[in-house]
């Protein structure tokens, strides 16, 4: 299975969407964060599954959730996640994140 490194801008973005989420219902935050987690584990365990929607970025799209994970493939068996995006936002959004 890959190894995964999560952009730190992506851990901060989620971070505050679990915190939103909390403050709408309890528990609420709590189940987006383990919707993300198996997410990224179907991207470790099969990466190559998803589309491409911008040169070498791949999306994975979150089970129950208007979010998406999206990431990369680094040669050395990584996986780098750049942004878990809220369907909402602009499909530029972290983009530019190495």
């Amino acid at each position: 299975m890959m190894r995964v490194q999560v952009h730190p801008q992506a851990a901060d973005e989620l971070n505050s969407a679990i915190d939103y989420h909390n403050k709408l219902r309890s528990g609420l935050g709590d189940r987006l964060r383990m919707a993300v987690h198996a997410a990224v584990t179907r991207n470790r365990k099969n990466p190559t599954r998803y589309r491409f929607v911008h040169d070498d970025i791949r999306r994975c799209l979150v089970e129950g959730f208007p979010y998406s994970v999206l990431y990369y493939i680094v040669e050395d068996n990584l996986l780098k996640i750049i942004v878990v995006r809220h369907h909402r936002r602009r499909a530029d959004f972290g983009m530019r994140r190495t």
